[in-house]
């Protein structure tokens, strides 16, 4: 079944407003078909080709291009349904140079909606919760030994023995250490594997938002996965690094983290397009 593109449509549930479709679904963003402080704005008419034909747009070289024509059939909702479950019609593609009141919306170069810092932030502590409850008990079940020096360690602090504290402390520290590459090879699995499927981890999921390389839409191909796992690495051993990777996309232009201009990719509002079989 073909696809509809992603970019702006009219907005399904109000006329005057263009919507954005990911190419999967409808996403939160929408803005105004006509500009506010222009009286005069192509956004809200057909293309038309430079003879003034309907049904073409030119494409980059000035060529006129048919339009995709909108599926019909099956896979596609029927007019009498939910207007946030219809199909987009009436495409747009991107805003002429003169509505800025557009351009504020910040987007990839082929005009996705990126996501914002706190849909980032939300998705990872919903993703590190996952990770923390697994990772802990998997690793509580593999080290009983752990139960007994916790345990130990109640004891003497409320003894106060503090050379006993020391020796638990010093005993505890080889498995802290395996603990933390446990956790870190565990949550580079979850993430490959929902990066390079379906673009987005649970956490994403909740939060409507995905991740896609910066040139083009998809699920991660496998070597630009690992590699934005690299500076997650890096900050096992830098922890400031870590937070300075995590506050990164507040004042970046692209609101690419660092591991995001390691990889370059980029997090967008909406799904990605699955992989054609």
């Amino acid at each position: 079944m073909s696809q509809q593109p992603s970019g702006w449509y009219d907005d399904p549930s109000n006329t005057d407003m263009l919507r954005y479709w990911d190419g999967v679904s409808w996403t939160n963003h929408t803005a105004p078909k006509k500009s506010p402080t222009i009286g005069q704005s192509t956004i809200g008419l057909p293309h038309q080709s430079p003879q003034g034909q309907q049904g073409q747009v030119p494409d980059r070289t000035g060529a006129p291009t048919p339009t995709t024509p909108m599926p019909q059939g099956s896979g596609w909702q029927t007019q009498s349904q939910a207007p946030q479950q219809q199909a987009p019609q009436g495409y747009y593609q991107q805003a002429p140079a003169n509505t800025q009141w557009m351009h504020n919306i910040r987007t990839t170069a082929d005009g996705v909606p990126l996501a914002p810092w706190g849909k980032r932030f939300a998705a990872w502590v919903i993703d590190g919760l996952i990770l923390a409850v697994v990772g802990g008990i998997i690793a509580w079940a593999a080290t009983p030994r752990l139960s007994e020096l916790f345990s130990e360690m109640m004891t003497a602090a409320q003894a106060g023995n503090q050379a006993r504290l020391v020796e638990i402390q010093n005993e505890l520290t080889g498995p802290a250490v395996q603990f933390s590459l446990f956790l870190w090879l565990m949550a580079t699995a979850y993430c490959l594997v929902f990066w390079t499927t379906i673009a987005q981890t649970p956490g994403k999921m909740a939060l409507g938002i995905s991740v896609r390389r910066a040139a083009e839409p998809g699920p991660l191909p496998l070597g630009t996965a690992v590699l934005r796992r690299l500076v997650p690495l890096a900050g096992q051993f830098v922890p400031f690094l870590s937070l300075l990777d995590g506050l990164w996309p507040l004042w970046d232009d692209k609101r690419q983290a660092l591991h995001d201009k390691v990889a370059s990719t980029q997090v967008v509002e909406g799904k990605q397009p699955r992989k054609q079989g």
